[in-house]
């Protein structure tokens, strides 16, 4: 296989500098054709490894885009679901070999049965392009991990309430979940993007590890110098609290408790994966370390 041609769109939010750090890093050097297209909104300097294309998804702008990312083999989408219509069209034009949309977080065939329809605008965006034939691998994560964001700073999917300094653990404290550090999800999107795609599946879970609630709080305590007061809930009353909540409509204000009833939940319910596919993005991970909590 010819080394592919890359393009990317959404490199401001929290996955645009690990992703673009990973395709100018060592482990890839000889994975891709550079420079690696990247779509943005202002005018930034172009390197030999990433070129800058100024330009936006508008309807003015979404030809000029499609014609400086004509020929690319994968698209690569880290941007919100704002501009999902407009990414649709111009992935529909370009017709790249591979594209990864901006799914990564909740496994949703397995939320679903927790809170239907939960975050189905991302399944409806991945079939959307799927079903004209562009091969599209979503990339599922479970919860970020970023100091000073992440697990670290956001911190109310595992019930941590920083202005009332307490804590409620929904289920068992000690419970594991997946998470996914955001570096590994930069190198693992590198990763998949040099796969043929043929050889890939619609569905690639990945996790930089496991940690429990009662880790997040122990770190979070230490790194702000608090001690958070203690409530507990069972699994039970949490989903059911959960489901009553979010039978009102779902809204993004309580977009970290539908997070953290998840988590109490367990293993296939969106937030703890039975299995997962870290080998095949990082074979016996021989390409890099999985950072750790």
């Amino acid at each position: 296989m010819t080394k592919p041609t890359v393009a990317i769109i959404g490199t401001s939010g929290a996955l645009g500098k690990p992703t673009l750090d990973a395709f100018e890093s060592s482990i890839f050097a000889d994975k891709f054709q550079f420079p690696i297209k990247t779509l943005s909104r202002s005018s930034k300097p172009s390197t030999d490894k990433i070129e800058y294309i100024q330009g936006s998804l508008d309807d003015e702008g979404t030809d000029k885009v499609v014609e400086a990312f004509k020929g690319v083999d994968v698209i690569i989408e880290l941007s919100g679901p704002q501009v999902y219509g407009p990414v649709e069209t111009l992935v529909k034009q370009v017709k790249p070999k591979l594209f990864i949309p901006s799914q990564f977080g909740t496994e949703i065939d397995k939320s679903d049965k927790v809170f239907p329809g939960f975050l189905d605008i991302k399944t409806k965006h991945s079939k959307a392009v799927r079903d004209v034939g562009i091969k599209t691998v979503d990339v599922i994560t479970s919860l970020f991990a970023s100091p000073g964001a992440f697990l670290y700073e956001i911190v109310g999917q595992v019930g941590i309430d920083p202005e009332s300094k307490t804590v409620t653990y929904r289920g068992e404290p000690d419970l594991k979940f997946s998470f996914t550090h955001v570096n590994d999800i930069g190198r693992s999107v590198a990763a998949i993007a040099a796969i043929d795609p043929s050889k890939l599946p619609d569905k690639v879970r990945i996790q930089s590890g496991l940690i429990t609630p009662s880790q997040v709080v122990e770190r979070y305590e230490k790194d702000h110098n608090v001690k958070l007061t203690v409530k507990n809930e069972s699994a039970e009353e949490a989903l059911k609290a959960g489901q009553a909540k979010y039978a009102q409509g779902f809204n993004p204000a309580d977009f970290l408790f539908y997070l953290n009833v998840l988590l109490s939940q367990g293993v296939d319910n969106g937030l703890r994966f039975s299995q997962n596919e870290n080998e095949l993005v990082n074979p016996g991970n021989n390409s890099w370390t999985w950072d750790q909590y």
